[in-house]
């Protein structure tokens, strides 16, 4: 499946806030609740709200960040 070239930028953003939050939440449930039997659950509720809350910041700041990194970038 090809998608258009226009939806780039999302397709990568929300495929990165993904698996990003998918690692930083497995590893916070780790450390801060160990390996217990409810382990699945707790991460997967976790993660579900780590990218609840990072794919809409991504998306609203990822612009912002380009346009003012372009600014200081040589070409």
């Amino acid at each position: 499946m090809k998608i258009a070239k226009k939806y780039e930028m999302i397709v990568t953003l929300t495929t990165m806030v993904l698996i990003m939050t998918c690692v930083v939440t497995f590893v916070s449930v780790a450390v801060n609740f160990g390996f217990n039997p409810g382990f699945i659950a707790k991460w997967m509720k976790m993660w579900a709200l780590g990218f609840s809350v990072a794919i809409p910041v991504v998306l609203v700041l990822m612009p912002i960040i380009k346009r003012n990194v372009a600014k200081i970038v040589r070409e």
